[in-house]
């Protein structure tokens, strides 16, 4: 698929692609278990600000 995007923007890079592209995708359910300290992405209002840009630049540059 090309993908280009070295950090943290290759999984939306990858869902895009794959949706232009017309392949399937499904979900695979798997165990998980709960984060031990704070999220630097979620777990702060400049992470999750930074990361919503960076999923929305990622969409707007490849459609």
């Amino acid at each position: 698929m090309d993908m280009s995007d070295p950090d943290s923007g290759w999984t939306v890079e990858m869902q895009v692609k794959a949706a232009k592209y017309g392949l399937r995708s499904t979900e695979v359910p798997v165990r998980y278990r709960r984060r031990v300290g704070v999220s630097k992405v979620s777990g702060t209002v400049k992470g999750t600000v930074l990361a919503g840009h960076k999923i929305l630049w990622t969409i707007f540059k490849l459609l």
